[in-house]
């Protein structure tokens, strides 16, 4: 393979002129898929090819994910990660949204809290002092969030590709109806996000308890 090196907009004026062939690489800023990790560029994170811990719950997945410099993603960079697989990595795709045994299941970083009577999105979960998750943010559920159950379904497509969703990452009361099981968030302030798959179908829920476990559930680092 030919070294690839940087040149001026006048040395390739010159290439030009002298009708010399060149081809041009795209500059990648030293952002490369890793070994198991693949770089998602519109949100400048790595995630995980493969969920760990499995059979961990929410709350544990966190804080091993933590102690190992990692972090859970948010709603919106799991959108994002879709997306980007979509059309780059079709087996990781695959592997996250296709209605197939056996079934997959992996923890988000978002839980719903209720706070003088408006229900709350929690995220961007930090271990304080004392081992306890705290949220770096807390916003107030978007209003246009679909506040009711869809099974079936809300349209996967739309979904991954960010047409008629919040900015917090969840369906909005216009997305369009399709095969993606969609459970909404929960107003008993022990409901936290998860993004699974079996041979029934594929859903979102942001009604699951953080304590439940399952040796199939498990979670998908991201390292900055």
């Amino acid at each position: 393979m030919a070294p690839l090196i940087e040149v001026s907009n006048e040395v390739l004026k010159g290439l030009n002129q002298l009708k010399i062939p060149y081809n041009l690489k795209e500059k990648s800023n030293g952002k490369q898929d890793s070994g198991d990790f693949i770089y998602v560029p519109s949100i400048n994170l790595y995630f995980a090819k493969e969920r760990k811990f499995l059979g961990e719950n929410w709350f544990n997945s966190h804080k091993k994910l933590q102690e190992n410099g990692e972090r859970m993603p948010t709603i919106p960079e799991f959108v994002e990660l879709l997306k980007y697989s979509k059309e780059n990595d079709k087996k990781l795709y695959n592997e996250i949204t296709k209605v197939r045994s056996p079934w997959r299941a992996e923890w988000l970083d978002a839980n719903f809290k209720v706070k003088d009577k408006e229900l709350y999105i929690n995220y961007n979960h930090v271990l304080d002092k004392n081992g306890n998750l705290i949220p770096k943010n807390s916003e107030i559920l978007d209003e246009n969030t679909l506040m009711s159950d869809k099974t079936p379904g809300i349209s996967l497509d739309d979904f991954v590709e960010g047409k008629n969703i919040t900015n917090q990452g969840l369906p909005n009361k216009k997305i369009e109806s399709g095969n993606l099981y969609y459970w909404h968030p929960r107003s008993d302030n022990n409901s936290v996000a998860w993004f699974g798959a079996d041979d029934d179908w594929a859903f979102l829920n942001g009604s699951r308890i953080p304590s439940y476990t399952d040796s199939s559930l498990g979670v998908r680092a991201v390292r900055q």
